[in-house]
């Protein structure tokens, strides 16, 4: 197995949820699902174990779990973003073209 530095493991990472941003904004633009696809994505990023407050017993379990919703959040508020950008043009733009 090689060794990946951080900065590779996080290039990794930013690529993996932008591609996902990206199936979530296309996914999003078809009507028949389009406000399932948000709810789903916004029931994962709250946190719902019933406690007052989730911090006040820190594990790494709920650690884990907080970077997971964090991940959720923030893949949700980029396809919005995207979503929304796709709105004012009427059509997503092609990255890469020249």
């Amino acid at each position: 197995m090689s060794e990946l530095t951080n900065e590779e493991i996080e290039g990794r990472l930013n690529a993996q949820r932008e591609t996902l941003s990206l199936v979530v904004a296309l996914l999003a633009g078809l009507d028949a699902t389009s406000e399932q696809v948000w709810a789903e994505l916004e029931a994962r990023f709250q946190f719902q174990n019933n406690q007052e407050d989730p911090g006040a017993l820190p594990s790494s379990a709920f650690a884990i779990e907080s970077a997971m919703m964090r991940e959720f959040k923030l893949i949700a508020d980029e396809a919005r973003a995207r979503k929304t950008e796709w709105n004012d043009t009427d059509k997503p733009p092609i990255r890469g073209a020249s």
